[in-house]
């Protein structure tokens, strides 16, 4: 449903546009699940709070790094607002548009380089704000962030199917998950659709590399990353270099046979997004087209909007809940 006031209604994995790249605007590029949030205005308008708790969650954070944090997260928030919500809200439209009829794999690809641009100038504009903090960190903080990523990724792997020697691996597991964010976008699959799904997961031969090592590949990464920035203290340009490195990596891996397996996973995802769109019916592009309008005319308005951050207060006990305005809780499932 849409409301005025909160704008379109989400979840975690149907945000596949503009959500998941906020993982570049704070010190760990995996951890922070925004899109948990229920709306794309509410969480947004809210940001800065959330992002800075969840900083603390894996952190540990002290007074004086909050501090530091919260001043630079909301200059990095305000640049965002101002230069590119209207760029993700255009970029909504345009797929709107392209989604009324056939899609081509080159189509989706070109939509996904795309939005590959807009991660790669926020990442340039984000890194010298990760270097500030990033310069900060104590060795203990950057090892607790290591064992709650450790825990995220056992979740992970159960909740995705990708456990280890485990039955959820079969590409049955896949095919449902990827027919459940299809259904979010379209409503309910034809069987033909749910047969062209399946089939084309269960012909991807990835070997014994999966999405959920290579996003534990990037974790590794940017832990020792942040290790290497602890021990060495360089200069905040140097270490500003550092991480734009880091990010120019996400784009564009060197290793070979990590740069292999996501050309190849984009590759065949592409190709089927644009079966599953192709082979839409009417009523299915409807539905399609109500939320990509919704969420552009969202981005639209938040860009429009002249207003402060969020006011959301911190916890003072370890189980007590993140409270926002109007008494209204912060929900971290999907």
């Amino acid at each position: 449903m849409y409301s005025p006031e909160y704008g379109r209604q989400m979840n975690v994995s149907s945000l596949t546009i503009l959500i998941r790249r906020w993982h570049l605007i704070v010190v760990s590029a995996i951890v922070l699940p925004l899109a948990a949030c229920t709306s794309i205005r509410f969480g947004y308008n809210h940001a800065d709070t959330l992002l800075i708790f969840r900083l603390d969650e894996y952190f540990d954070l002290e007074k004086t790094q909050k501090t530091l944090a919260k001043d630079r997260i909301n200059a990095l928030l305000a640049w965002h607002r101002a230069t590119q919500l209207h760029a993700y809200s255009a970029l909504l439209d345009d797929i709107r548009t392209k989604a009324k009829g056939p899609m081509t794999p080159s189509e989706v690809t070109d939509f996904q380089q795309r939005i590959n641009r807009r991660l790669e100038i926020l990442g340039e504009r984000a890194a010298p704000e990760i270097a500030r903090l990033a310069l900060t960190l104590k060795p203990n903080q950057i090892r607790q962030v290591q064992r709650e990523l450790s825990d995220d990724n056992a979740q992970f792997r159960k909740k995705y199917g990708y456990l280890h020697n485990s039955a959820d691996n079969a590409p049955g597991a896949k095919a449902k998950l990827f027919i459940k964010r299809a259904e979010f976008w379209l409503g309910k699959l034809t069987d033909e659709q749910r047969t062209i799904i399946r089939n084309a997961i269960a012909g991807r031969d990835n070997g014994n590399y999966t999405w959920a090592d290579e996003r534990e590949a990037r974790q590794r990464d940017f832990l020792a990353l942040l290790s290497k920035i602890q021990e060495r203290k360089p200069e905040e340009r140097v270490a500003t270099d550092w991480i734009r490195t880091y990010f120019a990596e996400l784009a564009d891996q060197t290793d070979p046979q990590r740069r292999v397996y996501i050309q190849t996973l984009r590759q065949s995802n592409a190709e089927l997004i644009a079966k599953v769109i192709t082979s839409a019916t009417p009523e299915q592009r409807a539905a399609l087209d109500e939320k990509l309008q919704g969420y552009a005319a969202d981005l639209a308005a938040l860009a429009g909007e002249d207003r402060r951050f969020g006011q959301w207060t911190f916890p003072s006990r370890p189980n007590e809940k993140l409270r926002g305005p109007e008494t209204k809780s912060f929900r971290s499932s999907p």
